[in-house]
């Protein structure tokens, strides 16, 4: 029989937190009890949780052995719900969550902030590191390889639980008064030994310092859904489509994702299809005519198929196409 964990100690951050755990999911969190905030993420309740993973979360934001908390990093393919998992765990314990999506024209004044011309004069305007972490809320970093060197070094103090952060535009200068719900996570498609096959697909991306990564105490792998869940998630939002339509655009997804191709076919991707077909063809009488296998399979090109990077890729997604519903494509030249 396993041993009984106690619940975390009680926060001492003048908010009150009661024990929670979601539904259906055997892993101890903690809930705000106050009001729901506007920043706080709306929940889906169509999201599917896979329970190893909100463990790790959890350790991550409330270590049940009573140590400080730490930073967290999630990696797999794009669209596997890196960060929808943190958003939806947020929205369970009505925590507030500052997203920024990472690339080249981030900048140091993105994360701390910057001085902004207001009426009369000059203020402050707090980034949203700053934001997090004097407010006690989670910060979600997407992509973080998207991020500069020189931008990724000024990450080091603020994933560190004690780290003093200098806010060198504050009038006056100051550091920042630091929360103790503050909790910051990382995401990225690039980042871990599983995305090796796919990591060159992202453009735009930098390798990760690894003393950047060694701040990251908790690692998860999002990897996509096994069908059985995708099936239940994509049928949830698509509820009009046959289940042997869908069991055949989740076929054919596996099969990319387990060929060698290093394509990455993202669960959104199969939701699209899967609405397409689910929806049938409205005629302008208002007659809709249900979606056969030719459909099915035209459908995938306005849903993913035409804004495949390469040739190469569109080809090799057409092939695992043609294996699952038998027709060609009609020539594009």
């Amino acid at each position: 029989m396993a041993e009984t964990i106690p619940s975390p100690p009680a926060l001492s951050t003048g908010r009150e937190w009661e024990p929670y755990a979601i539904p259906g999911v055997n892993v101890m969190l903690r809930r705000y009890k106050g009001p729901r905030g506007p920043d706080v993420p709306t929940i889906d309740p169509n999201y599917h949780f896979r329970e190893e993973m909100v463990r790790e979360l959890a350790w991550a934001a409330w270590p049940h052995d009573g140590g400080e908390w730490s930073p967290c990093l999630l990696a797999g393919g794009k669209g596997s719900g890196k960060t929808t998992l943190v958003l939806q765990v947020a929205a369970h314990c009505n925590i507030p969550v500052y997203r920024l999506n990472c690339n080249s024209g981030t900048t140091s004044r993105h994360l701390k902030g910057r001085v902004v011309a207001s009426k009369g004069g000059t203020n402050f305007s707090p980034g949203v590191a700053t934001r997090a972490m004097e407010e006690g809320a989670w910060l979600l970093l997407d992509e973080l390889a998207g991020l500069s060197p020189d931008v990724a070094l000024t990450l080091f103090p603020i994933l560190e639980p004690d780290g003093a952060v200098l806010l060198e535009d504050a009038m006056p200068a100051r550091y920042v008064n630091r929360h103790p719900d503050f909790r910051i996570f990382g995401t990225d498609n690039s980042i871990g030994a599983s995305q090796e096959a796919t990591r060159f697909n992202y453009a735009g991306t930098n390798r990760v310092n690894s003393a950047l990564l060694d701040r990251f105490h908790s690692f998860i792998e999002v990897p996509y859904m096994d069908k059985e869940d995708e099936f239940r998630v994509a049928k949830a939002l698509a509820p009009g489509i046959e289940d042997v339509d869908l069991e055949g655009i989740i076929l054919t997804a596996s099969n990319i994702r387990n060929s060698d191709s290093g394509i990455a076919f993202s669960t959104r991707m199969v939701i699209a299809w899967a609405r397409r077909v689910a929806a049938g063809t409205l005629y302008a009488d208002g007659t809709r005519k249900k979606a056969d296998d030719r459909d099915i399979y035209e459908a995938a090109g306005p849903a993913f198929l035409n804004k495949m990077n390469s040739v190469q890729a569109r080809d090799l997604v057409k092939e695992a196409l043609q294996t699952v519903y038998g027709f060609e494509f009609e020539d594009e030249d």
